[in-house]
This record gives C-alpha cells, structure tokens and sequence, in this order.
C-alpha cells in the first residue's frame, strides 16, 4: 500500500473542508446582514450573553442558580416559537429540515424546562446544559440558520462548531481579563 498516496489524499480531502467549512462561516456571518430582520431576534439574545457573560466575569465566584437555568431554559421556548412564527410567515413551516431543527430545539428546551423545575439532574450537568452562553449561543445560531435559510449539512454544523467555540472562548477571556468584585462570594 503506497502511504505517501493516502497522505496526499487526506491532505487534499483536510484542505477541500477547511475551505468548505470558511466559505460557510462567511455565508453566516453575512447572512446576518443579508437578512435584517433577524437582528429583532438575535440582538437581545447576543446581548444577553454578554451581559451575563461580563456579571459572571465579574462575580467569579458566584454560580448559577436553579431559576436560572429555569429561566433560560424557558427563554429557549420563547425563542423557538418567535422562529415558528417566522417559519409560518416566511410559508416554510413544514416537514422540512428547518421545521425539524426548531422542533428538536423546542423539544430540547421542554425538556430542560421540566427537568430543571424539578432539580431533576446533577446540579452542575443541569446548570452546563441551561446556562445563559450554552443556550444563547444555540439560539443565536439557530436563529440564523432559519432566517438565512443556511444549507443544513455537516458543513454548518462544522461552521458552527468553529464559530461557537470562538464566541465562547472570546467571552471566557473576557471574564478572564475583568477585576473582580470586591465583595464576591459575600452573602448579604
């Protein structure tokens, strides 16, 4: 077997999707601007994020609570109808992929609303899942999608994967770099 032959395969076939996976990250980002009126629905979720993002930054010490995750979990319903609305204005509501993707997300939020009411996870798999960057980052996302009508593939799914990983490591040096608050950790 001629292993140089394989190397330069894998070689070509690692170039052709990185190339694939930039050119989709590209078509995300413009689509934002390509489609406008996604600003009314990812605007307040991104920052939300950031909001929370620089609190939890600045309050090191302080962790998320079960209301939190409740509350999260619950804005991830009221997300998903905003998009089901827009599904149904846009007459793509349907059995299609875009319909199918909200539905799981709708199904997923359901799920973490029941089971965060209820204290029914381990604390911290629970408060991973309904924290305020897991689930606006998914929205965040997902809203984009629908509203760009992106191609749903593993490219978009590689693209996002990329994107979110950024998103999150940018908001954990964000945290990272702010002073604390002198009274972290302190109950009053």
């Amino acid at each position: 077997m001629d292993f140089a032959f394989v190397t330069e395969t894998l070689k070509s076939g690692a170039a052709v999707l990185y190339s694939e996976v930039l050119s989709r990250i590209w078509l995300i980002t413009k689509s934002v601007f390509a489609h406008p009126e996604m600003l009314w629905a990812i605007v307040p979720i991104a920052v939300s994020m950031i909001l929370i993002s620089y609190y939890f930054g600045k309050y090191k010490k302080e962790e998320l609570g079960w209301n939190t995750a409740f509350g999260n979990s619950v804005v991830m319903l009221f997300a998903c109808m905003n998009l089901y609305r827009h599904l149904h204005e846009s007459s793509m509501l349907g059995f299609n992929s875009y319909t199918m993707l909200v539905s799981v997300i709708m199904l997923e939020g359901f799920a973490l609303t029941l089971l965060d009411f209820l204290h029914a996870m381990p604390k911290s798999f629970a408060y991973a899942l309904s924290s305020g960057m897991t689930v606006n980052t998914i929205l965040i996302f997902l809203s984009i999608i629908v509203y760009g009508r992106i191609p749903m593939d593993y490219i978009t799914a590689l693209a996002v994967g990329v994107m979110a990983f950024a998103i999150i490591l940018l908001m954990r040096i964000m945290q990272f770099f702010e002073l604390a608050s002198e009274d972290d950790g302190k109950e009053e």
